[in-house]
């Protein structure tokens, strides 16, 4: 009996399978009052609830890559894809799909993101530290911390949730290339390209974070064989994330759009300066006026100051990735207050909105030392019972006051969720004050209380004479018979200015491609090149060459990455069983 609990315990200790499984249970566990959680009422949801509205509505009416969603802002189209990740759209989209409901895959996406991030941090550690009690009470802190849950139950902060999923991969495939074996370089493209496709404003932090990292290391990276592999992940990343960063670039410069102005978006140095939080607030709920709470937890202060203590006691080769680690939480967390000079940080950085967006990076860098502080003190224990009651302790006390910390997340009539999906699914036609507006070229934006208010649904003549004998528009289709039009006449039509669509005009047997403009008030514009007895003008949504190519380039070279991954990983394990029969031939040799 006592043989067969032994075996019990030591299978729990070093089966890789078993750990992912603990994880997984624990994932599911704090993540199951998510599910009757009210995603319209959370500070994000209910515009990523419309995002998956809009891209089934865009896949029934629109062209791939489907950037511009029909119906939305009075009929006049409208881009929530294209400065917002596809990762975080198409994923809860199909889970959507598969569930039923819109609701209720955002609400799977986001289980799913905390099971996946525990997992990715214990193979982050594991490969830091090789010591799996390490791994696996890392894993458990980084999905059990409670600003975690105030990204997904409170605000449903889709990208940043999806972000922590990420940025373990990223140091991971770091810390391999300066310190390991290298064998696992290519973590950086696949968790960069994650972040990329995930949130800029993550992907952003971590790749500053990643540099200073560098900068520790500076003489290990100057090495022909690391800066080679840096160039190819680098490579692959802008590749594989092409279908995002084409098409929002193009968006760029082909006119202003309100998400990029900092004075519209709040991301000015003076602006971000003023959300900074006290560092009290890490301590105790002050009321915030946004409903963020940015408490940190007891249990985790404790094994955070605990490392007085255990740093004596660590193993010589983790002390500089300890410190390392703490002084990249110190910095997050002191950036996340007043006490950081935000005001004279350049725009760059600014584009974080909230400062304490960062206690997710203090949540990333901390986790893990709080992790080998408890391992190193638990170590010192000579029973191993002893030190397994205090170990399962530890992991109840500080579970418990992250379930605490649960019930001031209110349980809603879910059912709420659903009505409000059906209703707009129903009605897609959706007001422009009923939406987010982040997306709208900046000159709509600044006349949403004048000219948008009373401007109706057709085309409107801005100058010249022409006859418009009728109009049909569906969608993101439409076509408009003229008469008697005079060659210069300028029209604006009613769809919002976005690159992507198609404009012909039909006069007789003529077909002319006509190019647009953006309108005074943000909408697309046309100008009749000649004089039209009469004429059709056929308007479609069918995205830019350049956004579907953006699309065949990130595919091929997501097939290409996975080829490079194959091919080096079978140079690599020739190269080791070489190695392997080197050895064994030597200890042949001095046997004899």
């Amino acid at each position: 009996m006592k043989n067969n609990i032994k075996k019990i315990i030591d299978a729990i200790k070093t089966r890789r399978w078993i750990h992912y499984l603990i994880i997984a249970i624990i994932g599911i566990l704090v993540c199951i009052p998510f599910l009757w959680v009210q995603i319209y009422f959370s500070d994000d949801g209910k515009f990523h609830l419309l995002r998956l509205i809009g891209l089934d509505n865009s896949m029934k009416y629109g062209s791939l890559p489907f950037l511009v969603f029909p119906f939305f802002c009075n009929d006049w189209g409208y881009s929530m894809m294209t400065f917002y990740p596809p990762l975080v759209t198409y994923i809860p989209y199909i889970l959507g799909l598969i569930s039923g409901a819109f609701s209720t895959g955002l609400k799977l996406f986001g289980c799913l993101t905390m099971i996946f991030s525990g997992i990715f941090m214990y193979n982050f550690m594991n490969e830091v530290t090789k010591k799996k009690g390490i791994a696996i009470f890392s894993a458990i802190l980084y999905m059990i911390f409670p600003y975690r849950f105030e990204c997904l139950f409170n605000r449903y902060a889709i990208g940043e949730f999806t972000a922590f999923v990420f940025i373990p991969i990223v140091f991971q495939g770091l810390y391999n290339l300066l310190h390991g074996d290298k064998k696992r370089h290519f973590y950086i493209a696949i968790g960069a390209t994650g972040l990329l496709l995930t949130h800029t404003i993550s992907t952003l932090y971590t790749a500053l974070f990643c540099l200073i990292y560098v900068l520790f290391n500076i003489k290990t990276f100057f090495n022909k064989e690391v800066i080679k592999k840096c160039v190819v992940n680098v490579i692959f990343i802008l590749l594989m994330s092409a279908m995002f960063l084409i098409p929002m670039l193009e968006f760029k410069f082909s006119a202003e759009y309100s998400i990029l102005q900092p004075e519209i978006m709040k991301t000015n140095a003076e602006s971000v300066a003023t959300k900074t939080i006290k560092p009290s607030q890490f301590l105790k709920d002050i009321g915030e006026e946004n409903g963020v709470s940015f408490v940190v937890g007891i249990p985790f202060i404790t094994m955070l100051l605990l490392g007085v203590i255990a740093y004596s006691k660590i193993d010589k080769e983790h002390k500089k990735f300890y410190i390392t680690f703490i002084i990249f939480g110190t910095i997050s967390a002191i950036m996340c207050t007043y006490l950081f000079p935000w005001k004279f940080m350049p725009d760059f950085m600014c584009t974080l909105q909230y400062p304490w967006r960062l206690l997710g990076f203090a949540c990333f860098f901390f986790t893990p030392i709080c992790a080998i502080n408890l391992y190193y003190l638990l170590k010192c224990i000579d029973i191993r019972w002893a030190r397994n009651i205090i170990f399962a302790l530890v992991l109840i006390i500080t579970t418990s006051f992250t379930i605490m910390e649960l019930k001031q997340y209110p349980v809603d009539d879910t059912s709420q969720d659903e009505s409000y999906e059906e209703k707009n699914i129903e009605n897609p036609k959706i007001h422009y004050f009923s939406i987010n507006r982040d997306n709208m070229p900046e000159k709509a934006l600044r006349e949403q209380m004048g000219y948008l208010q009373t401007r109706e649904d057709n085309t409107v003549i801005v100058s010249g004479n022409v006859n418009i004998l009728n109009e049909n528009k569906e969608a993101l289709h439409m076509e408009i018979e003229l008469e008697n039009a005079e060659k210069d006449t300028q029209l604006e039509l009613p769809f919002l200015f976005y690159p992507g669509f198609s404009i012909t005009l039909e006069n007789g047997e003529n077909v002319i491609e006509l190019e647009y403009c953006e309108s005074e008030y943000g909408f697309i514009q046309i100008k009749i090149p000649e004089n039209i007895e009469n004429g059709k003008i056929i308007v479609d949504y069918t995205a830019t060459v350049l956004e579907k190519t953006a699309y065949v380039i990130s595919g091929m070279s997501i097939i290409a990455f996975i080829v490079y991954v194959v091919c080096f990983r079978k140079k690599c394990g020739q190269k080791g069983h070489s190695n392997l029969s080197t050895v064994e031939n030597e200890k042949e040799t001095n046997e004899k």
